[in-house]
């Protein structure tokens, strides 16, 4: 490990692609709260008739939702980002998802459901959400897809079966507590995983120019790809 990143500093090429990276994922967050609060001020979109809410009792159950998706998270990125390589596909992986969640909601805009008890989300609302509680941002489930990501993004075979667990788990409360549709967190696994395999080969296309040394380049394709 130690080796990967010592590659990363001596290679200028490698480390500058590094950087950019993480500086356009940074952009690409605070354009996604701009767009997030643009699209909480629309009024477009039809309210979806969902028979799973319609029998399934809601209930507020933002703390234990909050709780579980922070904990994987905090515990899970640090193993993600663990080599140069592996947190470039983190990168991309975020960047493409954000693309692509941003695009499915403004082409697919939908009215929140009719009893939804908002999720109230501490680390969110203070910096994504502009100190608001969103209602609009349904189609597709963020919470669902970012920890399906992550658990695309984790090789280790217990660490993968907790966090498919857990992505259950909050796809259920979600719909508990009415904050989504049915469709919103069936359809988040899929975007998911197109964007980490979107990264996975965006990631290896960059360490193919970046370093020289060809057998270097195939044997870090080779650990990139799970």
């Amino acid at each position: 490990m130690k080796k990967e990143w010592k590659a990363l500093w001596e290679n200028k090429a490698y480390l500058s692609s590094w950087i950019f990276l993480l500086f356009l994922v940074l952009v690409t967050l605070k354009l996604v709260c701009i767009f997030l609060a643009f699209n909480e001020g629309r009024t477009s979109g039809p309210q979806l008739h969902d028979i799973v809410l319609q029998y399934l009792p809601v209930a507020d159950v933002s703390t234990p939702l909050f709780a579980i998706t922070w904990i994987c998270i905090l515990s899970t990125l640090p193993v993600a980002l663990r080599t140069p390589k592996k947190s470039m596909i983190v990168f991309i992986s975020i960047l493409v998802m954000s693309i692509i969640r941003s695009l499915t909601l403004y082409f697919v805009p939908l009215q929140p459901p009719i009893d939804i008890i908002p999720l109230r989300d501490t680390f969110l609302e203070g910096s994504f959400y502009d100190n608001k509680v969103m209602v609009r941002d349904l189609f597709f489930s963020g919470h669902t897809a970012n920890l399906a990501l992550l658990f695309f993004l984790i090789e280790i075979k217990w660490f993968k079966t907790i966090l498919g667990i857990c992505t259950c788990v909050v796809a259920f409360l979600l719909l508990k507590q009415h904050v989504h549709y049915t469709i919103d967190v069936i359809a988040a696994p899929f975007f998911a995983y197109a964007a980490y395999r979107s990264a996975v080969f965006c990631t290896s296309q960059i360490l193919s120019i970046v370093l020289k040394n060809k057998e270097e380049v195939i044997l870090e394709q080779d650990s990139v790809i799970v």
